[in-house]
């Protein structure tokens, strides 16, 4: 009874380490953003950054 639990469990972690390994490589092979997609992210916070100022100020 007890080693029939044990093995329910082993299984069961199997499983769950196998769906994990699963996830972690698809994610690894998602295709990265490209480049001048960051560069227009960086460029628009640089934007609301300055635009907070400017209101902190009263300009």
């Amino acid at each position: 009874m007890i080693i029939t639990f044990v093995t329910r469990i082993i299984h069961a972690l199997v499983l769950l380490a196998t769906r994990a390994a699963d996830n972690m490589n698809r994610n690894l092979m998602a295709p990265r953003a490209p480049q001048h997609y960051l560069m227009l992210q960086g460029a628009a916070r640089i934007r609301r950054h300055q635009r907070r100022a400017s209101d902190e100020r009263g300009h």
